[in-house]
């Protein structure tokens, strides 16, 4: 590597863009120990944020050959720095890409500028002795600039805001007389790629109450880091979102960003997968890392975490691709370089099929579960995205009916509402809300009956196994929704007495609680219905899940064998559970079905009352749930009586 003189270095202090990007070239280049030595090796630098790249061939040249190609000198240059973009400009004759590898006898050291890694031409990515991501200007590159154009020193905090942006943004701003943070947060908001620029503020958004308390923590915290009041090893590390879809986990995360105002750089295993084959979605999940390295302090928002997968799960001939993926996003996390000035936001809605070594503390250590929004939460956003002002009791009442709608339900609803606004002239009220209201459906009466009776057949038994237990019972004649599928019209709801550790018979009687809306269908109709299966969450999937426990977890079953570590099984669990294990849950949850279905039987009087009145008040709350079974149960007793 070349040293400077004192007219070269004269030269380059002419142009802040330039030393900047000096500065850059020299930090990327630092751990070159062949270069550093004056060995033979060819190096790629990938500047794919840069806005000019002839500026950081200017900067590569002054670094190697301690001049600028637009000099002219007669002395052949000791390295050849070559542009994939733009060809070299110095008069010493230069090749083509075809040509490049040809020149290594000519030029010991051979510098490559690309914007990305796949301009590369194959015999290039190959011969490399580093392939190497450029960085951004620093800190304390921007302090260094601001000192060599002899202008006033300038805050901390500004020169953090600065970093991380382009060169050439960098330049005129450098050279102003008074630069304070309000000149930084101008420049620094339209970062390109980050996504928290149109966000909302998170005050100003509705809902959140859960997690509001520690975003605004950690934007105080974030401030006295900036400002070494506190060491960066004080903030969290991460935080984890999970909840039902359209909850809002994505918003937040944009409207954190601006809260703290440091750029979000968003990713997902989808958008590393689009890059090509496994090394190409390794090098996506390292570059989106290393961009937030360059804008630090910055968010890294990982969406559909649950994608990523968990290696207790991963079975066939996918078992290393999947691996090497959460490997290399634990190392991404938590690896040897760190992630000081970096918090990750990861969503997911279904957090029991992320990685546990990606939740533990350290990595993604704080998790917050977003659910759908109750009728105040509800009201509040239909006020939030009308721009309404005032507490219109009419928008309430027309929240209160929108029952399991989510946040984005509601600002699909009010998008809608505005547009009828719009055609009519008028401010968005909410008389548009009730004419963007998608039809009413009414369930059929069978439909309704078979649902109140699934239900009661749930509180039923659960108060059977369980005296002290308390139950209520709902459902939804009526509904509204946007998409082609009802929501869920019957839910229980379960205030189980604290117990001690579960037992054989514990976990049995409450995989016989689960099964007894199926069974009192079955008593009841002779068939069952598909409503307790189909996904995730159902009761299928819970029964399901309690008795692979059982058996392969907890040694409960005929085996000891300690078979599955996931309390939630996957879709394909089964594969690596052995015949006989599956025999033996399939035995479990056909024995608990038939104990639920005499239990309905010997109290079905009580569970046709219930849903009697199910079916006409929509929601029984636990003591009316007792005092109906406490009622049936004297009347059965008088009977016994009288025989």
């Amino acid at each position: 590597m070349a040293r400077l003189d004192a007219d070269q270095f004269r030269k380059i202090r002419q142009s802040p863009a330039l030393f900047l990007a000096y500065c850059c070239v020299g930090k990327a280049l630092r751990s070159q120990q062949l270069l550093k030595r004056g060995h033979p090796t060819i190096v790629v630098l990938i500047a794919e944020r840069a806005m000019n790249l002839d500026i950081y061939e200017k900067a590569v040249e002054f670094f190697v050959n301690g001049r600028s190609p637009d000099w002219s000198e007669t002395s052949t240059p000791k390295a050849l720095v070559h542009s994939i973009e733009s060809e070299p400009r110095s008069k010493t004759p230069t090749p083509g890409r075809k040509d490049l590898l040809r020149s290594y006898g000519k030029f010991p050291v051979i510098l490559v500028l690309a914007r990305h890694r796949k301009d590369l031409p194959v015999e290039l990515s190959a011969a490399a002795d580093a392939v190497i991501d450029l960085p951004q200007p620093s800190a304390a590159h921007i302090v260094a600039a601001r000192a060599l154009l002899g202008r006033n020193p300038i805050q901390a905090e500004t020169a953090e805001l600065l970093s991380g942006n382009d060169v050439v943004m960098l330049a005129p701003l450098l050279a102003k007389f008074r630069l304070t943070s309000e000149h930084a947060r101008i420049l620094r908001t339209p970062v390109p790629g980050t996504a928290a620029d149109d966000a909302p503020q998170l005050d100003e958004l509705p809902g959140y109450r859960d997690v509001k308390p520690w975003a605004r923590s950690f934007a105080s915290d974030l401030k006295r880091a900036r400002t070494g009041e506190i060491a960066w090893a004080d903030l969290d590390r991460g935080i984890l979102l999970h909840g039902p879809p359209g909850t809002g986990k994505t918003l937040f995360a944009r409207a954190l960003a601006k809260m703290c105002g440091i750029p979000l750089i968003a990713a997902s295993v989808a958008k590393w997968q689009a890059k090509g084959h496994l090394g190409d979605l390794l090098a996506a999940m390292r570059s989106t890392f290393q961009r937030a390295r360059e804008l630090q302090p910055a968010i890294v928002f990982l969406d559909e975490l649950d994608s990523i997968g968990d290696r207790t799960k991963f079975s066939g001939h996918n078992v290393g691709y999947q691996t090497q993926v959460v490997n290399s996003l634990l190392e991404c996390i938590d690896g040897v370089d760190g992630r000081q000035g970096i918090v990750v936001v990861a969503a997911t809605n279904f957090p029991e099929a992320v990685d546990r070594a990606l939740l533990r503390s350290g990595r993604i250590e704080r998790h917050v579960r977003m659910d759908l929004p109750d009728a105040e939460e509800r009201a509040e956003i239909l006020r939030f995205h009308l721009g309404a002002t005032d507490d219109d009791r009419e928008l309430w009442r027309i929240a209160a009916d929108l029952k399991a709608w989510s946040g984005s339900d509601l600002e699909k609803l009010s998008r809608e509402a505005r547009r009828l606004a719009r055609a009519a002239g008028q401010p968005a009220g909410p008389v548009h809300v009730t004419e963007a209201l998608p039809p009413l459906q009414t369930l059929p009466a069978q439909t309704a009956r078979r649902i109140a009776v699934h239900e009661s057949g749930h509180a039923v038994v659960a108060l059977v196994l369980q005296p002290g237990c308390r139950a209520s019972v709902s459902m939804r004649k009526q509904f509204r929704t946007f998409s082609s599928d009802a929501p869920v019209q019957g839910m229980t709801r379960y205030l189980d007495e604290p117990g001690d550790l579960e037992t054989r018979d514990s976990m049995e009687a409450h995989i016989c609680r689960i099964l007894a809306g199926t069974a009192a269908e079955e008593v009841t109709f002779g068939t069952r219905s598909a409503g307790a299966g189909g996904g995730r969450g159902s009761d299928l999937h819970k029964a399901t899940s309690i008795a692979t426990r059982m058996v392969c977890s907890y040694g409960m079953g005929r085996s000891l064998s300690f078979l599955v570590e996931d309390d939630h099984p996957s879709m394909n669990w089964s594969g690596g559970v052995p015949a006989a294990a599956r025999r033996e849950i399939d035995g479990i949850l056909a024995e608990q079905l038939s104990r639920a279905k005499s239990i309905v039987r010997s109290h079905l009087d009580a569970v046709g009352a219930l849903a009697r009145q199910l079916l006409e008040r929509e929601l029984v709350e636990p003591d009316d749930v007792q005092a109906i079974l406490r009622r049936h149960a004297r009347h059965r007793a008088k009977k016994r009586i009288a025989r």
